[in-house]
């Protein structure tokens, strides 16, 4: 019947409270990058990345990995027993504290109670199958109402007091007991209400009252029971003055529990009415913490639960603390309790206020994360990301100069624009030895920073010797992410194909809700930085040599073709379409006469038709256009994947000349002007539709350019729908198609235009 004791109290206290941040709580999108984790380390590398080996870091890692690489930087790595206790699960401090404890009976203690009572219920005829809801509501949303601690107590007091009858028999006083419980237990829940509906007031479920001649031990439990049951269902007052009662009695076996849970109604009463809502709140946390100081000598939770509230009284307060006590004392039993709290109260921390703490721990975080949006959806490129980056780097430079230390580069260098790394900087990370926990991460940003101030030659060489040195120890992440700096220094195509290929980095990866399942075989996998560089950099003459290179990943070969016979077809290239007609012909029994139809049309007008017919029945020929900021454009439509997360695209590869680079430049000014698909494709169909011919590819056409037009554009277009010709087109390929051809099979298929 006691709380829990989950591995952080505060923690346990703030589960589901607090938003899902993509910082130290993890990101609500649905995709990572599968080649380096953006969030992360994988777990085959966590034991060489705590231990020192740290690799490239990016802001976005989850603040645990923060700690671990700040740790490392300070000549603290943890050992392997040491991170084996912070039990890391995803952006979490213990096992306990995962999001799914409140619904999983075996995590949260409620299973193992309800298999227990079981037995005891059949024995004295209750229900056997009671529903357990532990979770809780209130205004600023959920929490864990009843933890795994007050189940686990109770299973043993369970069975405790089945042994106080005759013989050691439970008798009908247990029977009392059990009843009584389950009163407790159903005050967990919230009462049955619709979702967006207020709340009905909640009354608490109390324990059957003693019958006369009951024994000592269930008066004192039923005293206690009632206790429970007023403060699960939040009467606290009540609970307070009854957790009192039971302190004061000597004889109770929870006398000490009655004292300290007393304290906890007041912390409860303080905290489930809303930060700063109660009037007298800091009023009850004051009170609640002399209670808990007088128990804690004696009592432990009482000396965890102190920890709740002087977070709740003044968190900034609480994290300097905790800060100071992760980084000045050794490690030990207490440190993954305090880590954990000190993630949780970060979640709330303003990051200016993080970038400006004294405490070095919390600063170098702060500083780290500065250019992280703190929400999913938000641009990094953002006005206000963009003031605390320049903050963060003003701070870390003055912190720098204080302290000279490899420590204080690494953030300045993560948050580095090209032309923003001052000469004395730059020296100093190219002089930190290679066996700094910081090396290669410096030594990566350096690159980054040089490609895109036009040393790439510079840094290519730079690249390649650090490969050379530390290649076969470096992490997967870590060599994938120095693969694609080498796809940006490459002296040459087959230079830049190498270093295309990536290995999956081993973290559980979210697939897209709606994706597909990923290939058993990885060989040839490229990152998303691979399709940047092509599609966004390369003109149609260098995606025909990439098309013929040997190095060219397999996977890559049918994308990469139907991209350019798309684009080909666009910008009026027929000389590249009849290059690729052989090729894309192949295996394709409903379109390859459409693509010999292509080839024996005439030059200009019926060869522009062709193309139009090969595109409207071929919807994988997509020109893949990406625009300025990294991100996929579906013809006509809004943005979509890649470059999710609104970054800027790789940097050209610097093979690629200044003439091949302009021509680039001039096919996507023509390929970003697109509208959209069915746009494009219909005015040339409909002009010829309209001489009626007696060609059976006719009728089919006009059904597909209407199929086309719904569902088009599934992440919006620029223009407003009024602006779009393309309901028109529909309409008027639906009246030609069943004017001209109303006894076709496509035209029994197209019963509407809309």
């Amino acid at each position: 019947m006691r709380p829990s004791r989950l591995p952080s109290c505060l923690a346990a206290a703030l589960l589901l409270a607090l938003p899902r941040a993509a910082l130290s709580s993890g990101a609500d999108g649905f995709t990572d990058n599968r080649y380096a984790s953006l969030y992360q380390v994988a777990p085959a590398a966590l034991a060489q990345y705590a231990g020192g080996d740290l690799g490239v870091l990016p802001g976005t890692y989850w603040r645990i990995y923060h700690y671990l690489a700040y740790q490392a930087a300070k000549g603290r790595a943890l050992t392997a027993g040491q991170l084996a206790a912070l039990e890391l699960d995803r952006w979490h401090v213990g096992k306990g504290s995962d999001w799914d404890y409140a619904y999983e009976p075996e995590k949260n203690g409620s299973g193992g109670w309800s298999k227990e009572r079981a037995a005891y219920a059949r024995q004295w005829g209750l229900p056997v199958d009671v529903k357990l809801d532990v979770m809780g509501e209130t205004d600023d949303g959920s929490y864990v109402n009843c933890h795994g601690d007050a189940f686990r107590q109770a299973t043993v007091t369970l069975k405790a007091r089945a042994q106080l009858g005759a013989g050691g028999k439970p008798d009908a006083w247990h029977k009392a007991w059990l009843q009584g419980q389950d009163a407790v237990f159903a005050n967990c829940q919230e009462p049955p209400h619709q979702y967006g509906q207020p709340r009905p007031k909640r009354v608490t479920r109390l324990p059957p009252a003693p019958a006369a001649g009951a024994p000592d031990w269930l008066k004192a439990d039923h005293a206690y029971q009632t206790a429970a049951a007023y403060f699960y269902s939040r009467d606290f007052d009540a609970a307070r003055k009854q957790f009192q009662l039971v302190a004061q009695d000597a004889k109770s076996p929870w006398k000490t529990l009655g004292a300290y849970l007393a304290a906890r109604s007041l912390i409860r009463a303080a905290t489930l009415d809303g930060e700063g809502k109660a009037p007298d709140r800091n009023t009850k946390l004051l009170q609640a913490r002399k209670e808990l100081e007088a128990l804690a000598p004696s009592f432990a939770p009482a000396k965890r639960m102190i920890t709740l509230v002087d977070a709740r009284i003044d968190p900034a307060a609480r994290i300097a603390a905790l800060a100071r006590q992760l980084e000045q004392e050794p490690f030990g039993a207490d440190t993954p309790r305090l880590l954990s709290d000190y993630l949780v109260l970060l979640d709330k921390q303003p990051r200016a206020a993080m970038i400006a703490a004294k405490e070095p721990l919390t600063a170098w975080i702060g500083a780290m994360q500065a250019e992280v949006p703190g929400d999913y959806f938000d641009d990094a490129r953002g006005k206000e990301t963009q003031q605390v980056r320049k903050e963060a780097m003003e701070t870390l430079r003055q912190r720098w100069l204080n302290q000279p230390d490899a420590l204080w580069l690494a953030p300045l260098l993560t948050l580095a624009h090209p032309g923003e790394l001052r000469e004395a900087e730059r020296k100093a990370a190219a002089a930190v030895p290679a066996k700094h926990p910081l090396y290669l991460d410096l030594q990566y940003h350096l690159a980054r920073l040089a490609i895109a101030e036009k040393q790439a030659e510079k840094a290519d060489r730079e690249i390649d010797r650090l490969m050379a040195a530390h290649g076969k120890a470096m992490s997967t992440a870590t060599a994938n992410r120095y693969l694609a700096l080498k796809m940006a220094s490459a002296g040459t195509l087959d230079a830049f194909l190498a270093a295309a290929p990536r290995k999956p980095d081993g973290v559980e990866q979210g697939g897209a809700i709606d994706g597909a399942p990923a290939e058993a075989d990885t060989d040839g996998d490229t990152d998303e930085d691979f399709a940047l560089s092509v599609f966004r950099h390369m003109p149609m003459s260098e995606l025909k040599a990439l098309l013929a290179h040997p190095r060219l990943p397999a996977k890559w070969q049918a994308p990469l073709r139907e991209a350019t016979m798309a684009r080909a077809l666009i910008l009026n290239d027929e000389a590249t379409a009849l290059a690729l007609l052989d090729g894309l012909a192949k295996g394709r029994k409903t379109t390859g006469h459409l693509y010999a139809r292509y080839r024996n049309a005439a030059s200009g007008a019926e060869r522009k038709l062709a193309g139009a017919l090969l595109l409207v029945n071929t919807p994988e020929l997509n020109p893949k256009v990406i625009d300025a900021f990294g991100r996929g454009r579906d013809w006509g439509c809004g943005s979509s994947e890649p470059g999710e997360d609104g970054g800027v695209p790789a940097q050209p590869p610097r093979y690629l000349g200044a003439g091949q680079l302009a021509e680039a430049a001039k096919e996507q000014q023509a390929l970003m002007r697109l509208p959209l698909r069915t746009e494009f494709i219909a005015p040339a169909l409909l002009a010829w539709a309209k001489q009626k011919p007696s060609d059976e590819e006719a009728p089919k056409a006009l059904h597909f350019l209407v199929a086309s037009t719904r569902m088009e554009c599934p992440y919006g277009s620029g223009k407003a729908e009024k602006e779009q010709p393309r309901a028109q087109y529909s309409r008027e390929a639906f009246n030609l198609l069943h004017k001209h051809y109303p006894n076709s099979k496509w035209a029994k298929q197209t019963k509407y235009y809309y």
